[in-house]
């Protein structure tokens, strides 16, 4: 995935390797905010408390994200689970890797391996899509559009925000970045030109 865009997963996905007698689980979820990536890593750490360590990485958004080694030699887990992340250009994501010591060490290049290769076939099991970015569009109409609104929000993959009934109508939508001229150009054609657009943050 080297095409720009950003990608997200679905749904929460585990994945096991063993490697020399230590038993590497991986675990993957969505997580929009740092709360609930934060929230995420202690559940995990929760479910497996007697795991000798729980390694971490998420990443938000490319320049907010955090990793942990959780008491394994520095550099050798948090690391190389976030360059995974990086490597899929995954956001909105947390990854716990959960370790079980079977007693061969596996040294710090061992190690990084081990972590790397656990957050790869976890990454690779789950269900990835790309991340829509929306971007936010207000506009006044009258109260008979309304239905042809709605159609126009489902054909264009938008949602309506808010709407505000007056002497007409206050709309706020959402609509993903990429279809947002297109949907405003629609918009003012099948509105016969009757749309006043207004400014607001996107």
């Amino acid at each position: 995935m080297t095409n720009g865009k950003l990608y997200t997963i679905s749904n929460t996905h585990q994945h096991e390797v063993r490697i020399k007698r230590s038993v590497f689980i991986g675990t993957i979820a969505p997580a929009h905010t740092k709360e609930e990536a934060e929230a995420f890593i202690q559940q995990i750490r929760r479910t497996f408390h007697d795991a000798t360590h729980n390694c971490y990485a998420y990443r938000i958004d490319p320049s907010t994200f955090r990793y942990s080694d959780d008491g394994e030699p520095s550099g050798t887990a948090g690391r190389p689970i976030l360059t995974i992340l990086e490597k899929f250009q995954l956001v909105r994501a947390v990854l716990v890797v959960t370790r079980y010591f079977g007693g061969i060490k596996l040294g710090t290049g061992g190690l990084s391996r081990a972590y790397a290769r656990c957050a790869e076939e976890t990454v690779r099991g789950a269900s990835v899509q790309p991340v829509v970015f929306f971007q936010q569009l207000r506009f006044r109409c009258d109260y008979p559009f309304i239905r042809q609104l709605h159609h126009l929000l489902h054909q264009f993959g938008g949602h309506l925000v808010e709407a505000d009934y007056r002497e007409d109508v206050e709309v706020t939508v959402e609509i993903p970045q990429e279809q947002l001229e297109a949907f405003r150009g629609e918009l003012s054609a099948r509105a016969g030109g009757k749309i006043a657009f207004q400014e607001v943050g996107g």
